[in-house]
């Protein structure tokens, strides 16, 4: 039997806001006789993980395994400042991802 919390559906309220056409990247993960379970394409499952590190300081260690390159961090950057109107927004996304690109080696 499941456990009533097995599913976190917190990443929901993102759903309205991910770029056009992510519906076309959805994964398959599990096909069951009763269930069937998709998880998102690679570019929406980056910007929820790197979205998720700077507004709560989570998914690091899943941003880093994901492996963005510079232009990736750079798209992604741009989304997750459109995501709040807070005027020091911007600067905490360029901050806080200066981190993952430091550790995966791309240069400052």
């Amino acid at each position: 039997m499941l456990r009533e919390d097995w599913l976190n559906n917190g990443p929901a309220s993102l759903v309205p806001l991910l770029p056009d056409g992510w519906r076309t990247r959805l994964q398959p993960i599990h096909q069951g006789q009763v269930v069937r379970l998709w998880a998102l394409g690679g570019p929406e499952l980056l910007l929820t993980k790197l979205w998720a590190l700077c507004d709560r300081g989570l998914d690091l260690g899943d941003c880093l395994a994901l492996h963005p390159g510079p232009a990736d961090l750079d798209q992604a950057e741009a989304w997750i400042v459109a995501q709040d109107l807070n005027p020091h927004w911007p600067r905490h996304v360029r901050s806080t991802l200066q981190d993952p690109a430091r550790r995966l080696g791309h240069g400052l």
